[in-house]
């Protein structure tokens, strides 16, 4: 045999003899993953009031649209724009000339009408004195006393007419039929008004108090006050300013819909505030937080801690022997970074709060250590 064949079958050898080798070494175990770490907080009821915010508008308390009542031509504007005034203030003056005119004719009708009523009295007597003497016919005193009833219901309606012109020529001036606030100027002196849709001349609101209406869904009405319209009517009610601040007076519902209303689906409610500093304007929308009735023992939880399967919402929880456990809940609200639990806890028990994705029905879960601050150096 030769050197070279000697080598090569040497080399064969030696690699069976490394694989069999290799093939009786022990099978290694499968890697184990050490259970999460995790967060857990040990739960305790709490009364939870139930809370609404939602949009609002506020509205004066009364909110007058002053209107021209009669037709012609605008003379003169007497009050400021936006400035504070008093019922009765003159805001308007229409031309009063046609009025005047009007007023005049009617008291010249009535002088009219009054004289004749006079001659139909004086005939109606001389007929009545004639017929008692035989000197005329009963037709002839019938005709007499007609006259005269006809002359005196003429009086009356020329009277009327007289009233009339006096109210109409009473429009001429415009007051101010609340105490209040006026609004922009819709008709420029020179302007023919007339009463109807383009009567309106501007308005007069009352800011001193306000009321500020909004309307509940049937689901948060219900939630808050189980559809009790007298819980309803005493439930507290904050606006939440543009700027997040809450308003310093809590106002007081004075209005609660008896129906839902079908085209929005909503419950419509109304608050009054007092607003001696006008900080509320009518038209204005703001937010509203509306406190319903209290859930005696509620439990608060942050938002992320729970899960969700086919059956409905869950959290996880650790027993006593640091094991996780799925409970399924029942969720009141999620607000936030929070959710209210109204059932499927109870206190004491320890809620998983973090590394959820990891935790299995069963398995260990090692509680994470509650962090320790150093003191600061002195």
């Amino acid at each position: 045999m030769s050197v070279c064949k000697s080598g090569t079958v040497e080399v064969l050898l030696s690699f069976c003899l490394l694989t069999v080798l290799a093939g009786c070494k022990p099978a290694e175990a499968p890697m184990v993953m050490p259970p999460p770490v995790v967060a857990l907080v040990t739960l305790a009821s709490v009364p939870v009031p139930q809370v609404v915010e939602l949009t609002a508008q506020v509205e004066g308390t009364r909110e007058v649209e002053v209107r021209a009542r009669v037709t012609g031509i605008l003379l003169a504007q007497s009050y400021q724009e936006g400035a504070s005034v008093k019922a009765g203030d003159l805001l308007f003056k229409i031309d009063p000339a046609p009025y005047e005119v009007a007023l005049a004719l009617a008291k010249a009708q009535l002088g009219q009408e009054k004289a004749r009523v006079e001659q139909a009295s004086a005939e109606a007597g001389r007929q009545a004195a004639l017929i008692k003497v035989n000197a005329a016919s009963a037709k002839d005193a019938a005709d007499a006393q007609s006259t005269y009833a006809a002359a005196t219901a003429a009086v009356e309606v020329a009277a009327a007419k007289v009233r009339a012109a006096e109210l109409d020529l009473s429009y001429c001036e415009v007051r101010a039929p609340i105490a209040g606030f006026t609004g922009r100027l819709n008709r420029s002196e020179g302007s023919l008004v007339s009463p109807g849709v383009d009567g309106l001349l501007t308005t007069v609101v009352q800011r001193e108090q306000v009321w500020v209406r909004f309307g509940l869904s049937e689901q948060q009405y219900a939630r808050l006050f189980q559809g009790n319209g007298e819980a309803a009517a005493k439930a507290k009610v904050e606006v939440v300013l543009p700027s997040g601040d809450v308003y310093p007076t809590a106002g007081r519902v004075n209005f609660v819909a008896a129906q839902v209303e079908s085209r929005l689906g909503t419950v419509q409610m109304r608050a009054e505030f007092a607003n001696p500093r006008a900080v509320l304007l009518p038209g204005q929308y703001v937010r509203v937080r509306v406190v319903g009735r209290t859930l005696p023992d509620a439990f608060v939880i942050p938002a992320a801690s729970l899960m969700q399967s086919a059956q409905g919402r869950f959290v996880w929880l650790a027993n006593d022997k640091n094991e996780a456990v799925m409970a399924p809940v029942v969720v009141d609200e999620i607000s936030g970074p929070i959710a209210v639990i109204l059932s499927g806890l109870k206190t004491g028990d320890r809620l998983v709060t973090d590394n959820l994705q990891k935790v299995r029905p069963g398995a260990p879960v090692v509680p994470r250590p509650a962090a320790v601050i150093a003191p600061s150096a002195k």
